[in-house]
């Protein structure tokens, strides 16, 4: 499959698609479609600099602007750079607030670049709307334990046990239970014991 994409990204590259060509204008518009899969194929070997380069050539186009910004904060998460990753995603939500799907990676986004307070309120958003979701409950209670609210986070577990019954989200619930506890009870950390003076031997006569 790989030497499949890499001898597309050749092919393309000998047609001089990644070109400007000048008729009677630029119709580097045309090629948005191109840079875009171009950049998808280079997402998939992992080659990410290059995939950036490819879908800000691809986001010039309104055509592939919205779905280009998107792609492009996936990549950057998977560059882990979560500054770059929350540029994109941001604007996105703000544009369609009501897509969970954006809402969720931007909340992600920002739980991991430490902005713990921004993704509480927003995952709490997405469960206000969504309280039957599993996915959607559970990453909100993980979240309210990273942000130390430990007392709603129990109350929510306690009342999801007449929710949630299936025996993965049962799992779940124990493991979220048993976390909070460990972090409000912490096992002490045993003295260490005082070490005995050798007895000195009676020097000789």
């Amino acid at each position: 499959m790989k030497k499949i994409i890499v001898a597309l990204l050749i092919v393309l590259n000998l047609l001089g698609l990644g070109q400007k060509i000048f008729a009677k204008g630029s119709i580097e518009e045309d090629l948005s479609g191109e840079y875009f899969s171009i950049a998808e194929a280079y997402t998939e070997l992992k080659k990410y600099d290059k995939a950036i380069d490819y879908f800000k050539k691809a986001e010039k186009s309104k055509s592939y602007k919205r779905a280009s910004h998107y792609n492009l904060a996936q990549v950057y998460a998977l560059k882990k750079d979560w500054t770059n990753c929350t540029t994109y995603l941001k604007p996105l939500h703000e544009q369609a607030p009501d897509n969970i799907k954006i809402a969720t990676a931007y909340a992600y986004a920002l739980a991991s670049s430490g902005k713990q307070n921004e993704a509480l309120s927003l995952y709490k958003k997405i469960y206000d709307k969504n309280p039957e979701t599993p996915e959607y409950f559970f990453n909100y209670v993980r979240l309210l334990i990273v942000v130390k609210d430990y007392d709603t986070a129990k109350k929510m577990l306690e009342e999801a046990k007449e929710k949630f019954k299936e025996n993965e989200e049962n799992k779940t619930i124990s493991h979220l239970e048993k976390k909070i506890e460990q972090l409000l009870n912490p096992p002490k950390k045993e003295k260490p014991k005082s070490k005995t003076k050798k007895e000195s031997k009676p020097s000789k006569p």
